[in-house]
């Protein structure tokens, strides 16, 4: 007996030394490029008055190694919380990629934490996900967590906290509330919980507990009157800016002292998230009220202050009773600049009350890199060539470069970098270094066109974040080849055809000394959208290029069935001297549909078409209808089968300003009748099924009354079984009016299966299937506690009880008390009369067991359902059924 309750006592001492302690707690992990291992800081909160104290933890890294015990590097106490944190420092060589779960497990959290049962009883596990990737480009640093984990609130005051991360690789993070874990890993167990979230102690409509995913704030509303401690789980997540795929995770287990008190939390003013060029300074004021006049202890904590190179500074100069301020100073430089924003954290708590509350203010603040300078232009032949300065910014690894057609007008604006993709710019080149400061767009450019440029500097390691764009910067190629201005049908025709060709003779040739006269344009014309290769007309010779002829009408050939281009070459003194850019005729096709026809078109040219004018003959001329800006117009509330005739006339003009004219060019005349070939849309179904009468009823909407007017029929398709596959279906009733939208059906007694409608318009197009709906049977089958086989004519044989619904067969084997199969059947009416299979002999009266597995009919197909029973057999007929 004494060694009995000295192993007891002993095992009280062990288990009081092992529990009660644990708080809160986190781990956080780092790469070391100089011995390639990751490092890892597990940090506990623990209770100070508690016999349990570590002086290792054991974590296991999730790659199958060995756990490692890992010694304490400090203790830091908590004041007025019982309470100290914890920091373990250690290191792991990972041989491989991989995602990898390093946990750390420990007996127990502390006792009386309300929203976790038996909290005394349970371990505490925490855990951080680790990614190598070593196609990411990178390896992943865990965020850190700059907030402490442990906090106060007071019942019926707003409760906020941040657990502060900074993510030192700029990734973006997602937070989310999640269960506290124990054992194993495994959620908290326990009676009648393992774990609730903090609202459901005590519930109420105002007790709301929640987290913003994107800022991380933590907010409890109005915290109710059911005081202690409460432990939640944050789950920080961690993703790439620019894959979006997933690099690691950290959670955080913290507590929460909930008590009654008179104090007020104090209001820290918000500020907007905001941006700083790199290189100037940000200062910002931070201004926090007490209701209560306490004094307010400000301070700043997130990613401005944890970069090396001259981090932010906060300081209080004002700490009065009731009001306060604090002064956020950032003297940036080229290094912070990120394609992500640092999170700044302000913390405003206030003292003098029975507990001190927090209020917290979170904003985002984007470090942009200054626009490159002096940005130049200057066309050199065919070729514009642009330069401009080396950014300032040393860490620049090379800069994008944007070209539009004509000056935009782009004023970037707050926080606004790069170049947004609503200004028609479009990028048309790179350059790899910071002194690569030059470009030369030889891509596909006319003479007439204004070509303007933005330059966007890009810093490759720092996120790929990218500089404000450059100003707007413009040139124009040099006039000194023809321009061409007008490629115009000005008769359809597969024979008689003809198109009318215009050009400008060059302002800018050097006349006197490389290109003397006399001077002759040729014209080249090719089939489609193809090169010009067939001369088609050279113009009479002038010793004067202002003389010579800039029109030319090419005629008796097919402008009907395709469009065609043309290029002018002018000759000096018999010598090429430059050549036009390439013109296109328009080419307009219809596409005939329901009342309608839809007219769409194409050129290829120079100059720039900003409006379209669509005409229709009326039976004695061409009219305007209407205009497009882009190369489709839909003409409507036509007449089926009638015959319609159309053109398109562009309106186009260059960007330059030394060609202000307008140039109309029309295309090709083309005919179409509208033809019914659009579907008209599905019916909307419904389906009651009743069990009792054994069949469905279904009704359907007219889509005559809602989406169309030519609905005449309709089809019903069914599948007995569950599908979504529409070859499941088999068409089972047709109905040739609008009108009918309803039917009754079974299958054979079977109401279980899926129905679709569709609808058919009077030319024969069928809509899509409507919405599917699945009907599924109910099954009965019983069987009776009492038989009387005496030839009384009144329950003389063993039957089901009715009714007896949507059963396919049976499985039936009657046994005798001492479990013999004296009768079986497959036949779901039974029908025994008491007689036994094998002896040819009535049984005798008593007690019968029975095994039936009964193979109803249901939507999913044949689904069996066991009985098992017994029931009474009596030969004197006094049995009653039931």
């Amino acid at each position: 007996m004494y060694r009995v309750l000295l192993i007891l006592f002993t095992l009280l001492i062990y288990g009081s030394s092992m529990a009660t302690h644990n708080r809160a707690g986190e781990i956080i992990y780092w790469f070391n490029p100089d011995d390639g291992r990751y490092w890892v800081k597990i940090i506990t909160c623990t209770k100070t008055s508690s016999p349990a104290d570590r002086e290792f933890l054991e974590i296991d890294w999730g790659d199958g190694s060995p756990t490692d015990s890992i010694q304490r590097s400090s203790i830091t106490f908590l004041p007025n919380a019982d309470a100290q944190r914890n920091e373990y420092i250690g290191s792991h060589l990972y041989l491989g990629a991989g995602i990898f779960t390093m946990s750390v497990e420990d007996p127990n959290r502390n006792g009386g934490i309300l929203n976790i049962d038996n909290s005394v009883n349970q371990p505490f596990y925490i855990y951080s996900t680790l990614v190598i990737n070593p196609f990411a480009g990178r390896v992943n640093n865990s965020v850190q967590l700059l907030n402490p984990p442990k906090d106060n609130a007071c019942v019926n005051k707003p409760w906020i906290h941040n657990p502060g991360a900074y993510d030192p690789d700029g990734d973006s993070l997602r937070y989310s509330l999640v269960e506290c874990l124990g054992q194993g890993g495994q959620p908290l167990v326990g009676n009648p919980w393992g774990y609730v979230f903090p609202d459901e102690i005590c519930p109420s409509a105002s007790n709301n507990f929640w987290i913003d995913a994107a800022t991380g704030d933590v907010h409890w509303d109005v915290p109710p009157a059911c005081q202690g401690e409460y432990n939640i789980a944050i789950l920080i997540e961690e993703f790439d800016r620019e894959t979006g795929a997933f690099m690691g995770s950290v959670l955080r287990d913290m507590q929460i002292t909930l008590v009654n008190c008179s104090n007020d939390p104090p209001d820290l003013q918000a500020l907007a998230d905001t941006c700083v060029n790199a290189g100037d300074t940000l200062a910002l004021t931070f201004i926090a009220t007490d209701p209560n006049n306490h004094n307010i202890g400000l301070s700043a904590f997130g990613g401005p202050f944890e970069v090396t190179n001259s981090p932010a500074l906060f300081t209080q100069p004002i700490n009065s009773p009731g009001y306060s301020e604090g002064d956020f100073y950032w003297e940036t430089n080229c290094d912070h600049v990120d394609a992500a924003a640092y999170q700044l954290y302000v913390r405003g708590e206030d003292g003098g009350g029975d507990v001190d509350l927090v209020d917290i203010t979170t904003m985002n603040i984007l470090v942009v890199g200054p626009a490159p300078q002096n940005p130049a232009a200057t066309p050199n032949g065919n070729t514009i060539e642009l330069s401009w300065e080396p950014s300032v910014c040393g860490n620049v690894t090379g800069y994008k470069i944007y070209r539009r057609t004509d000056l935009y007008g782009f004023v970037p604006s707050h926080c606004e970098t790069g170049v947004p993709s609503y200004t028609g710019y479009t990028q048309i080149g790179t350059t790899t270094s910071l002194t690569d400061t030059t470009f030369i767009d030889n891509s596909n450019l006319s003479q007439g066109q204004q070509y303007c440029y933005m330059v966007v500097a890009c810093f490759a390691d720092n996120g790929g974040a990218e500089s404000y764009a450059s100003v707007e910067f413009c040139a124009e190629l040099r006039r000194d080849v023809p321009i061409i201005t007008n490629v115009s049908v000005g008769e359809t025709n597969t024979t008689t055809g003809r198109d009318t060709i215009k050009w400008l003779m060059p302002t800018d040739l050097d006349t006197i000394n490389t290109h003397p006269g006399p001077y002759y344009y040729e014209v080249y014309r090719g089939t489609g959208y193809g090169t010009p290769g067939t001369l088609v007309h050279t113009t009479p010779t002038n010793a004067f290029l202002a003389n010579v002829d800039t029109l030319f009408i090419d005629n008796l050939f097919d402008t009907e069935t395709t469009p065609y281009t043309y290029r002018i070459d002018l000759f000096s003194n018999g010598i090429l001297a430059g050549q036009s850019q390439t013109a296109s005729s328009i080419f307009l096709q219809t596409t005939p549909d329901d009342n309608e026809i839809t007219l769409t078109w194409q050129e290829q040219v120079p100059w720039t078409n900003t409006e379209y004018e669509v005409y229709r003959f009326d039976g004695l001329q061409f009219n305007l209808i209407g205009t497009s800006t882009t190369q489709m117009y839909v003409d409507s509330n036509l007449i089926n089968g009638v015959q319609y005739c159309y053109y398109v006339r562009s309106i186009g003009s260059y960007s330059s300003t030394s060609l202000p004219g307008i140039y109309y060019n029309y295309s090709q005349e083309i005919c179409d009748a509208p033809l019914d070939l659009t579907a008209p849309c599905p019916p909307e179904l419904t389906v009651l099924g009743d069990c009792e009468l054994e069949e469905n009823s279904l009704s359907w909407t007219n889509p005559n009354n809602s989406c169309t007017d030519d609905v005449i029929a309709y089809n019903v398709y069914y599948s007995p079984i569950d599908s979504v596959e529409a070859e499941d279906f088999e068409l089972i009733a047709s109905f040739s009016t609008a009108l009918d939208t309803t039917m009754l059906h079974n299958n054979n007694g079977s109401i279980a299966g899926c129905y679709m409608v569709t609808a058919i318009d009077s030319v024969g197009n069928e809509s899509e299937y409507s919405n599917q709906v699945c009907i599924d049977n109910c099954p009965q089958y019983w069987l009776p506690n009492v038989f009387t086989p005496n030839g009384d004519g009144a329950n003389d044989l063993f039957v089901p009880l009715p009714p007896i619904k949507f059963v396919d067969s049976i499985e039936l084997e009657i046994y005798n008390r001492w479990g013999q199969v004296i009768f079986k059947t497959t036949d779901p009416m039974i029908n025994w009369d008491g007689i036994h299979m094998e002896s040819g002999e009535a049984v005798p009266e008593g007690v019968y067991y029975y095994l039936c597995k009964v193979n109803s009919i249901r939507l999913s197909g044949i689904d069996v359902i066991e009985l098992k029973g017994f029931f009474h057999l009596f030969r004197d007929g006094k049995g009653k059924v039931n």
